[in-house]
């Protein structure tokens, strides 16, 4: 019985080593996914931010173009 303790001890601490360590990369990969997905968060913003910008730009380009046409008319009467 004495024979046994010795073994049953170092695997049971070995055990606890390797859950103990596997438990603390999980917290570490979950604190790494929770950044990624923050910054995911905010790229996502920006491109949103970036789509409005560009829709009200591509805007004012038509109504420049469409302003354009009209003075390029108005020139072309007057000849």
């Amino acid at each position: 019985m004495d024979d046994v303790i010795i073994p049953v001890a170092f695997f049971l601490i070995l055990a606890g080593a390797i859950v103990a360590v596997a438990y603390f990369q999980s917290q570490r990969n979950r604190e790494r996914d929770r950044q990624y997905a923050e910054a995911m968060h905010e790229y996502r913003e920006a491109v949103e931010r970036a789509r409005s910008e560009q829709e009200a730009v591509r805007l004012q380009l038509a109504e420049l173009s469409h302003r354009l046409q009209n003075v390029e008319g108005l020139l072309r009467s007057v000849d």
